[in-house]
């Protein structure tokens, strides 16, 4: 009997080297989630009673840190890229940047003034070095 030759039309196995960044980005959602929670359990939990200022900053807030968990989650799916072309120079990872930023300021100036939302570094520091990581595709 000889031995089984693999099929050509299978696609071989992507490797640790493909599935690392799509891992990576899932990490990245997570994190940004799990973080976006601990922030409302501790901005809930630290006052009497929330302001008009601190509902309104834990609304921006939410925003700010779904549409970044959705970004890692359309870059783990392979559905874009952080080099994608958003407008003229502006590509997403610089929109994400301006993202992170706000989302940050926005966190740490809603009461109980905590400095929860600096954990959205390790996420947007993973994102960074993959965005470094990986050349710019041709267009």
């Amino acid at each position: 009997m000889a031995p089984a030759e693999p099929e050509p039309d299978a696609e071989p196995d992507p490797g640790p080297a493909k599935q690392s960044p799509k891992s990576l980005f899932w990490v990245c959602a997570a994190v940004t989630v799990l973080i976006g929670a601990f922030q409302y359990s501790h901005s809930l939990s630290g006052t009497d009673g929330l302001d008009a200022l601190a509902v309104l900053g834990l609304i921006v807030m939410t925003l700010l840190v779904l549409i970044l968990a959705g970004i890692y989650a359309l870059c783990a799916l392979e559905r874009t890229d952080l080099h994608h072309r958003l407008y003229g120079r502006l590509d997403l990872f610089q929109a994400m940047t301006i993202l992170f930023v706000a989302a940050v300021l926005v966190g740490v100036l809603i009461p109980p003034r905590t400095t929860t939302t600096l954990g959205l570094l390790l996420p947007f520091g993973i994102a960074y070095w993959l965005y470094h990581l990986t050349t710019e595709k041709s267009e």
